[in-house]
């Protein structure tokens, strides 16, 4: 099974960003220098390495998010890491966990009627629980969306 890692770099002298993605098996096959000048480090900048999580739906680390649910929508940041996770409404304390995760950018949002989007046990939860979710962005080449997310709180 092969692991993907998006690569995030910033060419040094113009500022743009650019991205790639390889798997395990090409970065072995070849060497990371071989697959991209981006690697050059006198010309681009490593700002971050991403693992996926789904790579179908070419969901890694630093993507932005938005979840549906009953609710309404919600934007979330994609993380992984340890994260406390609360399926029981508050009955029992949040186990703590690893692994891949959303974690709610505006966790106050309400819908039209005034009700909560976000329950406190969905502010950061599993990326294998979520039932609906679509890739809107990434916090690099978006920061824009991390911004108005930070806004509207």
């Amino acid at each position: 099974m092969d692991i993907f890692i998006r690569y995030v770099f910033k060419h040094r002298f113009s500022g743009n960003i650019e991205i790639k993605k390889y798997s395990t098996s090409q970065l072995e096959a070849c060497g990371a220098k071989k697959l991209s000048p981006c690697f050059n480090e006198t010309d681009y900048e490593l700002i971050a390495r991403n693992l996926c999580f789904d790579e179908e739906k070419s969901v890694f680390v630093g993507d932005l998010i938005n979840v549906t649910t009953r609710f309404g929508n919600y934007i979330a940041l994609v993380k992984l890491g340890e994260y406390e996770q609360d399926g029981s409404g508050d009955e029992y304390a949040p186990s703590k966990c690893f692994g891949f995760y959303a974690e709610a950018t505006d966790p106050d949002r309400t819908n039209e009627d005034g009700y909560v989007i976000v329950s406190d046990y969905l502010v950061q939860n599993s990326l294998i629980r979520l039932d609906s979710y679509k890739v809107i962005g990434n916090i690099y080449q978006n920061p824009n969306l991390l911004e108005e997310a930070h806004e509207r709180k």
